[in-house]
């Protein structure tokens, strides 16, 4: 998938302003950056999302997947995590990095 396709897929996420783990998860998945190892680009242990997010402002675009892979897991973890964090304003800016991102490897 190129760049340009991958961030179709997400600025369609980000259009809808839906608030879904499912669609995340979707839309990571088919974009093939889906970090299932997730864990190897956090420095807290045990992870700290908090301060794992305090990486976004100069966070590259594996780590910014590995972040996003972050939130979603966490909602695995602790139901309704991933919904709070995105009204809260967590979830876009590393979805509007991602994008960015994208624009610049192009």
């Amino acid at each position: 998938m190129t760049n340009t396709e991958k961030q179709n897929v997400l600025q369609n996420l980000k259009n809808t302003d839906t608030c879904s783990v499912s669609s995340y998860y979707e839309a990571l998945e088919n974009i093939g950056d889906m970090k299932y190892n997730y864990g190897d680009y956090m420095i807290t242990e045990p992870i700290d999302c908090q301060e794992e997010l305090k990486r976004v402002p100069e966070a590259d675009y594996d780590l910014c997947c590995a972040l996003l892979t972050m939130l979603l897991r966490e909602d695995h973890f602790c139901n309704g995590s991933f919904e709070r964090r995105h009204r809260a304003g967590d979830v876009q800016p590393i979805l509007d990095k991602i994008i960015d991102l994208l624009a610049e490897g192009e």
